[in-house]
């Protein structure tokens, strides 16, 4: 059964509302200010730091974000 193009537009608004929550929640946790939130930040931190993986999830969400829009 496939989806009606309301019910589409409908899931894309629900998660690029979560998304926004998220990224914004993590990026509040980092210490990364709202204006700098792209797929195109630079981690500030080593590949080995525990942080790391957090700012490269905050890229990737970032991504998605971008795509959703």
């Amino acid at each position: 059964m496939a989806l009606t193009e309301a019910e589409v537009t409908a899931a894309k608004a629900d998660a690029k509302e979560y998304l926004e929550y998220s990224t914004l929640s993590l990026a509040l946790t980092l210490g990364v200010a709202s204006d700098e939130i792209s797929s195109s930040l630079v981690i500030p931190v080593a590949a080995d730091h525990t942080n790391y993986k957090a700012y490269d999830c905050l890229k990737r969400q970032a991504a998605a974000l971008e795509a959703l829009a």
